[in-house]
């Protein structure tokens, strides 16, 4: 029940704000490809090998990926000449970690692919389809996550709510930006730690 209210509410408020705008014949849908950086060092590698080792394994072989491909998809309410409020979805790729063990030999593999329901208030400073931004907002974000070995495998979720923050420019239908996602909710891992996860986006826009 709470995640129907949760979902209602969220309805809502993107009908209210489709409705309040004062720019309708300016709304617009916006979309592209994402490259995502995991909060994930070196450091964090060979620690896990460390502990793999401190178990009781003679030696164990770590290995993770530090970044990944996504996309978002979304929909844009302009307010006015200067502020325009965004909602989307985003996925954020696949985080993967393996590992190789010996004395006694091991194989462990751990997925996670993180999504989420960025909302969030786009500033424009320029003219137009021409101008530089900067984006503030909250997102609202599911982590599903495997663990597997020769033992068998167990499935985790974590999920959250945590502030977004961007920044970018736009040139006619075409927006580069920056974005970092924070997350602290419950079961943050997987190559989501306390940095967060940043991205790169190339997206392509246009009005509805």
């Amino acid at each position: 029940m709470h995640k129907f209210i949760n979902k209602l509410l969220l309805f809502l408020f993107l009908f209210g704000i489709s409705t309040v705008s004062t720019n309708a014949q300016e709304n617009y849908i916006f979309g592209g490809p994402r490259i995502f950086f995991y909060d994930v060092e070196q450091d964090d590698v060979d620690q896990v090998a460390t502990d793999l080792v401190n178990l009781g394994f003679s030696t164990a072989t770590v290995k993770a990926n530090s970044g990944g491909y996504g996309f978002d998809i979304g929909v844009g309410f302009p307010m006015n000449d200067m502020i325009d409020i965004e909602a989307g979805f985003v996925y954020m790729g696949e985080f993967e970690l393996k590992a190789d063990m010996t004395g006694p030999t091991e194989n462990l593999k751990a997925t996670s692919s993180p999504w989420s329901i960025p909302i969030a208030a786009k500033i424009k400073f320029g003219e137009g389809d021409y101008n530089l931004f900067g984006r503030v907002g909250w997102h609202f974000w599911k982590q599903n996550s495997e663990v597997s070995s020769s033992l068998g495998k167990i499935e985790l979720y974590g999920q959250g709510n945590d502030a977004v923050l961007g920044i970018g420019g736009q040139v006619g239908n075409i927006q580069v930006s920056y974005d970092h996602y924070n997350f602290s909710g419950v079961g943050a891992g997987m190559g989501i730690g306390e940095g967060g996860i940043g991205s790169l986006a190339a997206t392509w826009s246009t009005k509805f």
